[in-house]
């Protein structure tokens, strides 16, 4: 009988650098076989960001571990801080920038794990995304 559960160990995580992000995948079919959610640690530098994207077939929670995160949720911006979080459902567009003087850490849980092959879409060259931050 396989076991139902597996501790992950920091030297066990699957490190992945994207785009002067990096993430630290505790849950990931490389990691956990059988796994049902996507867990990943995000770390982004000041000054970055993941622009405008949508997750066609899965839905996310980002939870803020530490900085300062302006959260766009389509033509929707939250200023986000440690505790917060945000739930999205699929294939809704959205975009993570680090405004504040220090990283980013936030967690990123996404589901099903079926719908990874739908892929991360990138709609940040797309209006109306393209004109939200403008001004800034």
């Amino acid at each position: 009988m396989d076991k139902k559960w597996k501790f992950v160990k920091e030297k066990d995580l699957l490190l992945e650098r994207v785009l002067g992000r990096v993430h630290y995948w505790h849950s990931h079919p490389e990691i956990i076989e059988n796994g049902s959610t996507y867990l990943v640690k995000v770390v982004m530098p000041k000054g970055g960001c993941h622009d405008f994207h949508i997750h066609p077939e899965m839905n996310e929670i980002l939870y803020i571990l530490k900085g300062t995160a302006e959260q766009w949720i389509e033509n929707e911006m939250e200023i986000l801080k440690e505790g917060d979080s945000v739930f999205l459902d699929q294939n809704i567009a959205h975009a993570t920038f680090n405004v504040g003087d220090d990283d980013l850490e936030f967690l990123a849980m996404l589901s099903p794990v079926d719908g990874w092959a739908a892929g991360t879409v990138d709609v940040s060259e797309d209006l109306p995304y393209s004109e939200y931050r403008k001004h800034k």
